[in-house]
């Protein structure tokens, strides 16, 4: 197996406040409260890390990190391509080039997804991380690391190229 680490640059954007429900959902702020306050500004970090140095260690809700890259070279019609996330805080949805992926839930352990038929000469692959703030009626959160660390792509992420044995 080769593998290629997608560590940087990564460019981040806030969407949104969010709240975690009662019914375990995450919901946005909609309202004139201080949480919906505006949002902090877009930028450029390195991966895996939390958003604390960017965004502050209290933001709380939604961010759309991006990250191009080129299709790998040497690739034959046998060769797969997996993208793997090793950890998220707290939540997470996955697209690649427009194609949804699926979902990661932070606590539940490294995440995969073959992605070598959707694999173009240049890819966007896009992860939106959702760490929503609780409040008294909030449900249970699970969540990778300490409740009151920032959240984001808090583990490595990569290309993970396995090509058949010969």
């Amino acid at each position: 197996m080769h593998t290629i680490r997608l560590r940087g640059p990564w460019q981040y954007e806030p969407l949104a406040r969010t709240v975690w429900t009662a019914d375990g959902e995450s919901a946005q702020l909609t309202d004139g409260s201080i949480e919906h306050s505006a949002l902090p500004p877009a930028g450029r970090m390195t991966m895996p890390c939390d958003w604390s140095e960017s965004l502050g260690a209290e933001f709380r809700g939604r961010v759309r990190f991006t990250r191009y890259f080129n299709r790998p070279t040497g690739l034959d019609s046998a060769t797969r391509v997996y993208l793997a996330i090793d950890e998220v805080d707290a939540m997470a949805e996955v697209q690649l080039n427009g194609h949804k992926l699926g979902q990661i839930r932070g606590a539940d352990g490294t995440w995969r997804s073959e992605v070598t038929p959707i694999l173009e000469t240049r890819n966007a692959l896009e992860i939106v991380v959702d760490l929503p703030s609780l409040s008294q009626t909030s449900a249970p959160l699970p969540r990778p690391r300490d409740a009151h660390l920032a959240g984001g792509v808090t583990g490595e992420v990569r290309l993970e190229i396995l090509a058949p044995a010969s």
